[in-house]
Parts: structure tokens; C-alpha cells; sequence
């Protein structure tokens, strides 16, 4: 098994929930401000705007075959 490509530890961002503008704002600010890579930007903004799903490639595993 290998890491799915597509999302973090399982999870993706979900365009049609109340929160993603929000998320979408924070993880802006994080990456633009050159102290985050993506990965640990979207680990602590869906820590405050959970706007995440599954991811449907690897059913939210974050591992596929």
C-alpha cells in the first residue's frame, strides 16, 4: 500500500460545506505568510473550519493499493 495522492491522512476539502470560504481564507493566509508548507497549513485550519470530507479515491484510509 502507498499514500494516496489526492488527499491528507484520508481527508480532502469539501467545496459545498458552509465552513470552505472560511477554510479557504485561513489556508490562504497561512501559505502566503511563507511559515507553512500545505500539508501543516491544512492540518491547522480544518482544526478550526472542519470543512472536510473523505477522500473518495482511498474511502478516507489515506493509504491505497
Amino acid at each position: 500500500m502507498t499514500n494516496c495522492s489526492m488527499c491528507f491522512d484520508g481527508k480532502i476539502i469539501d467545496e459545498s460545506h458552509s465552513d470552505y470560504d472560511k477554510l479557504d481564507r485561513e489556508l490562504t493566509r497561512l501559505i502566503d505568510g511563507g511559515e507553512f508548507s500545505y500539508y501543516t497549513a491544512f492540518k491547522r485550519a480544518t482544526r478550526l473550519y472542519p470543512a472536510i470530507m473523505d477522500c473518495p479515491d482511498c474511502n478516507g484510509t489515506g493509504k491505497v493499493e
